[in-house]
């Protein structure tokens, strides 16, 4: 964190948190540090190279790969009971730079589930993640629409659509462009590309514009842009980068990883304090009111049911859940 902090006042750059892409890269990034960090103190190792002193493997009962790979599961699933599922508030004690590490690493994991989920296409994952993400959202102030944004694909996937409306709606929201494992897209994301691609076809035409034209142009623009790509590739042509692709960022992981070796923010220390944080719990839904919530639910199921005539609201108490 001091390496990026020192980065930006040599540059005198203003970070600007309209452009999402760069801070979450930024995230990220940091993200991936805290959890090696982590991952080392879990071991009770002083670099990655060194051999885990605790929780490692006992090789003479460990032979098959079946073994191996059992083994593994349940070792990060002992990790993640320490560090991600833990709910005791007193767990990690006073240490406010221990809770904010620990923070970090829970909301980073939900992120790395989120993309890996878009990337492999996991329609009933992205489900799942909706529900966890409805509570964060919940959860922290000035994002409410964010959380009726959950909960409206939640109830359109298990109340308001058919179930084959439902079924497409949860596995369409991706979208494989380029072909390959793990390389799905947001559909939204896709449209964006190909909106570019119809624009710049429209501008191309002139004079020569007009409504069969674009119509034209418009149905074929996805068509061209694959045989536009396939020519690239047989051509050997390297593709200029777009604001959607991100230089290496594993040099300055390394010099972070560095500073948090010596912080050791994952050891804890009763006596370290953050002054911008002095309060922070170690989970990031520790505002959540679940009766508050409950409430709010049946709020927004009586203006659903508002765009159902003849069905009957009155009777949602605050108290149902």
């Amino acid at each position: 964190m001091r390496y990026f902090r020192e980065k930006l006042n040599r540059r005198n750059v203003t970070v600007d948190v309209k452009h999402y892409e760069d801070c979450e890269q930024f995230f990220i990034s940091v993200g991936r540090c805290f959890v090696v960090e982590a991952l080392l103190e879990f071991f009770h190792m002083s670099h990655t190279q060194q051999k885990p002193k605790k929780n490692g493997p006992n090789m003479a009962f460990i032979t098959t790969d079946e073994q191996k790979k059992l083994f593994i599961e349940s070792t990060l699933d002992k990790f993640l009971e320490q560090y991600v599922f833990i709910e005791d508030d007193q767990a990690f004690g006073t240490d406010n730079v221990c809770h904010y590490s620990v923070n970090l690493v829970k909301s980073f994991m939900i992120l790395a589930d989120i993309k890996d989920a878009v990337a492999t296409g996991n329609g009933q994952h992205l489900s799942v993640l909706h529900k966890q993400l409805l509570v964060h959202f919940f959860s922290a102030s000035g994002f409410n629409e964010y959380a009726i944004e959950m909960l409206v694909n939640i109830m359109q996937h298990q109340i308001l659509l058919s179930p084959a409306q439902a079924h497409q709606c949860m596995w369409a929201a991706t979208v494989n462009w380029s072909g390959g494992y793990g390389k799905n897209v947001e559909i939204d994301l896709f449209q964006e590309n190909r909106n570019k691609d119809m624009k710049a076809m429209i501008k191309s035409m002139g004079a020569n514009k007009s409504e069969k034209a674009i119509y034209r142009g418009s149905r074929a623009a996805g068509g061209i842009r694959q045989i536009v790509d396939a020519f690239g590739k047989q051509v050997s042509m390297q593709r200029k980068s777009s604001s959607h692709s991100h230089k290496s960022s594993s040099q300055d992981e390394k010099i972070v990883m560095t500073d948090l070796r010596r912080l050791r923010p994952f050891r804890q220390d009763n006596e370290r304090k953050l002054e911008s944080f002095k309060n922070i719990s170690h989970n990031p839904t520790t505002s959540f009111d679940e009766k508050k919530f409950v409430g709010w639910i049946n709020n927004h199921k009586r203006n659903m049911l508002l765009h159902f005539p003849g069905e009957e609201n009155d009777d949602i108490s605050e108290d149902e859940n």
